[in-house]
């Protein structure tokens, strides 16, 4: 499954780095019509040497992009959400959305959540094994979780962040579809 998300990627990013391609050429074009015996208008006498070459660039920035931080969002059957920090939140079969990262904290599978600038928090997952408590505050600028079992010892620490605790809690595939979907989903590998 992996491997034919992968083609998929390597043909859509050729595909946008075509179109990206064109467009460039485009505005050299209208850029050398204003004005003539310049830079732009030497350049574009080569159309298809300038057509190429911004596609092989663009095309690799995209691909380089598409493992970068901000543009991985998961191959084959895992899917990934940046939530800043450079950190994220990351699911597996479609069923199992945890925060995993170096550092002092371990796996954390979690069922709904909100996220902020600073802080993840909502419901941890009924089967997971390494937190105990039913409710979790991440803080990703101090890479920590802390865990409760008592929702009024969850809503206090929210409190004291003046985060609202009233609010409502969404799935992972909420928020992919949020973050990957629109602008991303067609202009990014």
């Amino acid at each position: 499954m992996a491997l034919f998300h992968l083609v998929f990627e390597l043909l859509k990013i050729s595909i946008l780095s075509c179109i990206y391609a064109s467009l460039i050429l485009v505005v050299f074009k209208i850029v050398a019509n204003h004005n003539p015996n310049s830079w732009f208008d030497k350049v574009s006498k080569k159309k298809f040497k300038l057509w190429f070459l911004s596609g092989l660039y663009i095309s690799i920035f995209l691909f380089f992009f598409m493992f970068s931080h901000f543009g991985d969002h998961g191959l084959g059957d895992s899917a990934r959400i940046p939530i800043g920090h450079g950190k994220a939140i990351q699911e597996v079969d479609g069923m199992q959305a945890y925060i995993q990262d170096e550092g002092p904290i371990n796996m954390i599978e979690i069922d709904s959540f909100k996220i902020t600038a600073d802080f993840v928090y909502g419901y941890i997952s009924k089967g997971n094994e390494n937190y105990e408590g039913s409710y979790f505050v991440y803080d990703l600028a101090n890479n920590s979780v802390e865990t409760f079992e008592k929702e009024s010892d969850f809503i206090n620490l929210l409190k004291t962040h003046d985060l609202d605790e009233n609010t409502d809690y969404k799935d992972f595939n909420y928020y992919y579809g949020q973050h990957w979907n629109g602008w991303r989903f067609w202009l990014l590998p």
